[in-house]
């Protein structure tokens, strides 16, 4: 299970819209324009027009969250991705722990990372039936609106980073 990482920068253009729910402290999906910029570990840099393939992964989304409780990609047989619900903290807050998934990445650091709709982590069931190991996350890292900036991590076994950047952007894309 090597764990790979990465950064993702998404450049938008801001509109009276989005400058009034900024200053509600409300987060929403980038618009339909914005731009992917994506930094793998191994020093590749590209955007999502570049590299962008689809795969086809099928979603199950709920409106209310903007992200999938689960997506499943095809192979020789169909393997299933499950959303990881955060649990209460000592202080009876909603958090997930990304110390698992990135404490590894050099760049990774508690005190830069933010709140956001999009942090997330998904697993996948092993034949163990209490193995449930973390094989994606995204996180938010304190960076400007106007070009939110994102950490990732995705087990190199499950994806190629041309899925990475197909589901990363799916994510992010408004429907």
């Amino acid at each position: 299970m090597p764990i790979k990482y990465g950064e993702l920068t998404i450049i938008k253009e801001p509109t009276l819209f989005s400058n009034c729910l900024m200053w509600l402290n409300y987060e929403e999906k980038p618009p339909k324009n914005s731009k992917y910029v994506f930094l793998f570990d191994d020093g590749e840099i590209c955007d999502s027009n570049d590299k962008f393939t689809d795969f086809k992964f099928n979603f199950n989304i709920l409106s209310i969250m903007p992200m999938p409780l689960y997506f499943e990609k095809e192979i020789k047989y169909k393997k299933t991705y499950f959303y990881k619900y955060p649990i209460k903290d000592k202080n009876n807050n909603l958090s997930l722990d990304f110390s698992k998934l990135f404490n590894s990445y050099s760049k990774y650091n508690y005190n830069i990372t933010i709140e956001s709709i999009f942090n997330s982590i998904y697993y996948t069931l092993t034949s163990e039936e209490s193995s449930k190991p973390e094989i994606f996350g995204i996180l938010r890292i304190k960076s400007n609106e106007y070009m939110p900036h994102f950490l990732f991590a995705y087990d190199s076994d499950e994806f190629t980073k041309e899925e990475i950047i197909y589901l990363i952007h799916y994510i992010f894309t408004p429907t």
